[in-house]
């Protein structure tokens, strides 16, 4: 039995070769980019199974990302204050030394205290509102622009001058040690916040931040918290704001009375050193968290890192293999045309000679 197969039509051939040569032409495209990107793609279908995988590593590393990002402006605000606190510092000290020089008696250098705690009062409350990022740092959960009210400016809220309800304390004299002790005890009421009058507490006359805020407790990643809050009516700011007040309200060169002298020099000097030693311990308590942030800060970087270049591996090309698949498309491209060329050539007349 003779059997007969039926070649395919010259137009479906065609056909054939064309399809192939478009599917040749999208997978070079296709390698072409992913030689060009570096990375595959479509990079879901072809990690199959390990999809979930770069999913969840991916995810990690974003949040990562952003608590990275809000730890860099946690420590800024941190270091920022931090650094405000190491200027009070160096101010208070430089009017503490020369009272301390002159306590007990004048020891020559009496008249300049008067100056100098001027001076350090007009850092205190430069440095008391600073601002980072538009927030003032020791107004505690304020909205306001400022923490301290300007020694020189009624307030807004009651009217009263913080100078000058200072000087009204000291405007009954300090003639004697009894007159001292008298106007020590005002003036620690009001820096005690426990005046009679509210509005002549120091928090009615000099602060002006949110009063009873706690300290703030915020997550830095891997369910790590660190706790901080400095405000400028902290017991360590009242004590510095009311021996630089004394001082700076008085010209103590000008109290004839040994014992008066005494008494208010050395109840200054007592004020400013204990402030002095808070402002320190709030510093260190700051710089201990701004630390605990920058060792988290490493650690998620390290992670980082780790779940980056495994990401890579998962979806990245190797340059080499991606070349040879081009150069082998190529080829069969061009082996394609070559041949659709000869067959377009081929004509009865030619098969007849």
């Amino acid at each position: 039995m003779i059997g007969f197969t039926r070649a395919p039509s010259t137009l479906y051939s065609n056909l054939l070769r064309r399809n192939a040569n478009a599917e040749m032409q999208t997978q070079l495209a296709k390698a072409e980019q992913e030689l060009a990107s570096g990375v595959k793609s479509d990079i879901y279908k072809s990690l199959g199974p390990s999809a979930s995988e770069a999913l969840n590593l991916n995810a990690s590393l974003e949040r990562d990302e952003a608590q990275i990002a809000a730890n860099n402006l946690l420590g800024g605000r941190l270091d920022t204050m931090s650094g405000a606190l190491g200027s009070m510092g160096e101010a208070v000290q430089r009017t503490l030394d020369l009272s301390l020089a002159n306590a007990g008696t004048n020891g020559g250098t009496a008249e300049g205290i008067q100056i100098e705690a001027k001076a350090s009062l007009d850092a205190l409350l430069s440095m008391a509102n600073v601002n980072y990022g538009g927030i003032p740092l020791f107004a505690g959960p304020s909205d306001g622009t400022s923490a301290i009210q300007d020694y020189d400016s009624a307030r807004a809220d009651t009217g009263l001058t913080p100078k000058a309800v200072i000087d009204g304390v000291l405007a009954n004299g300090l003639d004697t040690a009894a007159d001292a002790a008298a106007r020590i005890a005002e003036l620690d009421a009001i820096f005690d916040n426990t005046a009679a009058n509210p509005e002549q507490t120091f928090d009615g006359l000099f602060f002006t931040g949110a009063t009873g805020g706690a300290p703030m407790s915020v997550g830095i990643g891997d369910g790590i918290t660190v706790t901080y809050g400095v405000q400028a009516n902290d017991e360590a700011f009242r004590q510095v704001f009311q021996g630089l007040a004394m001082l700076a309200s008085t010209d103590v060169s000008e109290i004839d009375d040994p014992a008066a002298y005494e008494t208010w020099i050395s109840t200054a000097n007592d004020r400013l050193s204990a402030g002095l030693a808070g402002l320190l311990d709030s510093r260190m308590k700051l710089d201990t968290a701004s630390a605990r942030i920058d060792e988290a800060n490493t650690r998620m970087e390290d992670r980082a890192s780790l779940y980056k270049s495994r990401v890579a591996e998962m979806v990245e090309v190797d340059s080499y293999e991606a070349a040879t698949t081009i150069t082998a498309l190529e080829t069969q491209l061009q082996a394609s045309y070559a041949a659709t060329a000869r067959l377009s050539q081929l004509s009865f007349l030619n098969f007849m000679r």
